[in-house]
């Protein structure tokens, strides 16, 4: 009978079609899982994190293999894709405590130690009396000399850095002393050379803020002469 027919054509229709509704879901699984796939090596790559593998079942990712210090931050970015639905981590995996920043670091390091402020440098006491005085200069003299070109008053430029040096000295020397520069010339040069040179250096020393009357030159009637040493002066230190 027709009626008979059908009604046993119905279940194998019933079958043909939730099998085909079956495939037509998995494929599609298949698609999104795909999908998923490739946008999460996308989104992990975009924040620089490596090292690890994601799986999809559906919607769902699962994470693994991840370093601890990188963990949250792969997470955090799987999540963040359209359309996944929840995250995990396996195995022996586990995200760092407490929150993390971009780069997977702990968002607050604890602080650094305060830094020991460095030691003040020690400073010299400055002379009071003469032989303080005298000290410091001959100090400052055998550090940089007072030296000039040959046969001339001109002076070398660490000449004139030496006698700055002295200048600085000397400003703060009080009234009952005063400073005797003498001039010294190579062998066999012009004596009054000599005389010249201190007057150079006198000149120099009041320039700088040496009272006139504290600095006079004079003449050294013989000279050292040997390698340079008679192209310079020396200051002396006096009692008034």
């Amino acid at each position: 009978m027709p009626g008979t027919r059908w009604s046993r054509l119905l279940p194998t229709a019933l079958l043909v079609t939730l099998a085909l509704t079956a495939i037509s879901v998995w494929s599609a699984s298949d698609d999104i899982e795909a999908e998923l796939t490739a946008r999460a090596k996308d989104a992990l790559a975009d924040v620089g994190v490596s090292g690890g593998q994601v799986s999809f079942s559906g919607r769902d990712a699962n994470l693994s293999g991840f370093p601890p210090d990188k963990a949250a931050q792969a997470i955090d970015a799987i999540q963040r894709i359209d359309g996944v639905r929840t995250v995990e981590i396996s195995g022996d995996t586990a995200p760092p405590a407490g929150p993390v920043t971009t780069s997977g670091e702990p968002s607050n390091p604890p602080p650094a130690p305060p830094s020991t402020p460095p030691s003040p440098s020690p400073t010299s006491a400055k002379p009071t009396d003469k032989a303080g005085f005298q000290a410091e200069i001959d100090r400052l003299l055998t550090a940089t000399p007072i030296t000039f070109e040959p046969d001339t008053t001109e002076l070398t430029a660490d000449g004139e850095r030496g006698a700055l040096e002295i200048a600085k000295l000397l400003t703060d020397a009080p009234a009952d002393l005063r400073f005797r520069i003498t001039g010294q010339v190579a062998s066999g040069s012009d004596k009054k050379l000599s005389l010249n040179r201190a007057k150079t250096v006198e000149r120099l020393l009041e320039r700088n803020g040496v009272k006139r009357d504290q600095a006079y030159s004079t003449q050294r009637k013989t000279s050292d002469g040997a390698s340079g040493e008679g192209r310079r002066v020396d200051i002396t230190a006096e009692q008034r």
